[in-house]
């Protein structure tokens, strides 16, 4: 014999029961996209800016080897330099982002862009 749960049509929840799950902006409604894409661009670009080979140290990866590798194993070894690299990451950006302040009265620094360099379609 199936549970209760399974053979009654409809649940009643107390309004308390569910408040963790409560979210202040309705999903895929105008404003929920307009806030929701704009964090995912940020978390995509710090993801983009993390993995990009040419803002890491001098130090190259051996050809055929991909950028990120890391050749350890175990998921906790994994996990933990993962870290670092992350860590690393927010470091070399908060550096960039303080060479841009003005100091002392000086004018502030413009910020470089990374921009890829694209090959024309047709020449």
């Amino acid at each position: 014999m199936p549970h209760k749960v399974c053979r009654q049509r409809s649940v009643t929840l107390a309004p308390t029961s569910e408040a963790m799950h409560w979210q202040a902006l309705e999903y895929g409604d105008e404003e929920w996209r307009k806030i929701y894409f704009r964090l995912r661009n940020s978390v995509e670009g710090f993801n983009g800016y993390a993995k990009n080979p040419s803002a890491r140290a001098s130090r190259r990866p051996a050809p055929g080897v991909a950028a990120c590798s890391r050749r350890i194993r175990g998921i906790a070894a994994q996990t933990i330099l993962l870290a670092f690299q992350l860590a690393h990451a927010n470091c070399r950006k908060i550096k960039e982002w303080v060479e841009t302040l003005a100091l002392n009265g000086q004018r502030p620094r413009k910020r470089t862009h990374h921009r890829r360099r694209t090959k024309p379609l047709a020449m």
